[in-house]
């Protein structure tokens, strides 16, 4: 036998205990209440409410139960100590009389509150306006206990004797009537209404029918006159209706319960199963153990849990982003030499801008050794001294290309690569016979276009003055905050003077 179908006639069992000693009870009637029947009604009531703890998962919901059952319990020890034949104060007895609209008042405003908490979280709390129902339950609680003062719900009789039997009802009785179906039909009202808005169907009608059998036994019990021929009681009756609607809400779903494991499984999608202490499966879900999973256990009380996690997914995910890293480093290495490649573009198109840039600067040089050699070519005679030039031309053009490299990455040159080119040049004006004379260069740095501009400005007087030219004397004098250019070429000076920091 499943655990769900055990659990389900264990309930029955005891619906139908609690119905059937209701009449028990009453045959009983002239004990007048056996002592036996009022322990068994308490040992259901006490049941009921262990049982109740144990399957309702919420704190609030368990709370409000245990109030209800210990209403139940009141109200039959009431009834129990009220006919006990050891009670011999009137007074006791009627104030005993009176005790039982207690647990007749609260109970029905308890229901109602279980049912305002259908479809809430712990965390989300009742509205706090609905805590004032409690003050109209607790006046008319303490009315019915000082009846004996106004007798608004019980009028008796002057001199009567008989006040058990020889009583009308007064305002307040009916008043706790109202109070007691205006609670009733409100829980209700709340049951169906929740029941039909989260679609747990025709099982959602199940509290309804509890109250139409409820409202049949109180039809019963108004409708037969005598005591002896009545199935069951009030206390009987009312507490089996409570207990009865709220199993009916805990059966079809309406209160969260610690119940129906074995649907869960049945209809879960996970491969899982709860074995007990012994080793033994007392669930297991009908899914099967997939290829690609992970072993889980987790202790639990009683026993343990175990599951498998699929992790296809995962995996496929994993093999989705290993392709995805793939692509992305051949597009990342591709993009690198896309880059590398636009650098290099880019460098050499700078290199040319460069070299288009000397080119030009040097068109008059090339005219010049063009010139020279086409002499050549005419009268042979000239053939040494015109080349000895060509390579004085030369020397400036090499140098001058050298120094506009440098300047493209540099914005200030040292005079040493002045010096440099200036030895170069005079090198090959001695060479063509001219004394040059260079003095030693300062250890100074100039705007690079001061550098190629000096350099010019030599070239320019040099080739002026060729082939008369005969001595170059060269001198480069560093002052304080400027740099002077002293150049001697024959009877010719060319002087020019420089800031440290200026711009060409």
């Amino acid at each position: 036998m499943s655990i769900k179908k055990r659990g389900t006639l264990t309930i029955l069992a005891y619906l139908v205990s609690f119905f059937v000693l209701g009449p028990i009870a009453n045959l009983t009637w002239d004990a007048p209440v056996s002592i036996t029947s009022t322990m068994l009604f308490c040992a259901l009531c006490i049941l009921w409410t262990v049982g109740m703890m144990n399957r309702v998962i919420g704190r609030r919901e368990k709370r409000y139960f245990v109030f209800l059952g210990l209403f139940m319990l009141l109200w039959l020890i009431e009834r129990a100590v009220k006919f006990s034949p050891f009670l011999s104060s009137e007074r006791v007895e009627r104030m005993l009389w009176y005790g039982y609209y207690i647990p007749i008042i609260l109970m029905p405003l308890l229901s109602l509150m279980l049912a305002l908490c259908f479809g809430k979280t712990e965390k989300e709390k009742v509205h706090p306006k609905v805590r004032l129902l409690y003050l109209p339950a607790g006046l008319l609680i303490a009315l019915f206990l000082s009846n004996d003062v106004h007798q608004l719900a019980f009028r008796f009789r002057p001199g009567s004797e008989n006040w058990v039997d020889n009583y009308s009802y007064g305002a307040l009785y009916y008043l706790a009537i109202a109070w007691i179906v205006g609670c009733v039909l409100a829980a209700l009202m709340i049951t169906v209404r929740f029941s039909t808005v989260n679609g747990t169907g025709k099982s959602g009608l199940l509290p309804l029918g509890v109250i139409l059998l409820a409202l049949a036994g109180v039809g019963v019990y108004v409708f037969t006159d005598y005591r002896h021929t009545r199935i069951m009681n009030v206390p009987e009756l009312f507490c089996f209706c409570v207990a009865s609607f709220w199993e009916a809400c805990l059966q079809t779903g309406l209160i969260p319960s610690n119940t129906g494991y074995d649907l869960l499984f049945k209809n879960s999608h996970l491969c899982a199963s709860i074995i007990d202490e012994g080793g033994k499966t007392v669930y297991q879900t009908s899914m099967q153990k997939d290829s690609a999973s992970i072993k889980h256990t987790q202790r639990i009380t009683g026993g343990s849990v175990t599951w498998f996690e699929d992790i296809s997914v995962i995996n496929k995910q994993k093999e989705m982003l290993e392709q995805a890293n793939a692509k992305l480093s051949k597009k990342a290495e591709l993009q690198q030499k896309e880059n590398a490649l636009k650098e290099e573009r880019t460098l050499v198109r700078e290199q040319e801008k460069i070299y288009n840039r000397i080119n030009a600067s040097l068109l008059v040089q090339t005219e010049h050794i063009r010139t020279l050699t086409l002499e050549v070519q005419t009268d042979p005679e000239k053939w040494k001294t015109n080349m000895l030039w060509v390579c004085v031309i030369g020397a400036f053009m090499k140098r001058k290309s050298t120094l506009m490299l440098l300047a493209a990455n540099n914005e200030r040159l040292p005079l040493a690569e002045l010096g440099l080119a200036f030895g170069e040049t005079a090198f090959y004006l001695e060479s063509a016979g001219v004394t040059c004379s260079l003095c030693k260069m300062p250890d100074v740095f100039l705007p690079s276009g001061v550098v190629l501009y000096a350099y010019d400005e030599l070239e320019k007087v040099i080739e002026s003055k060729l082939p008369d030219l005969r001595s170059v004397r060269i001198r480069v004098i560093e002052k304080e905050k400027s740099v002077l250019f002293d150049i001697q070429m024959d009877a010719t000076p060319l002087m020019f003077e420089f800031e440290k920091g200026a711009r060409a």
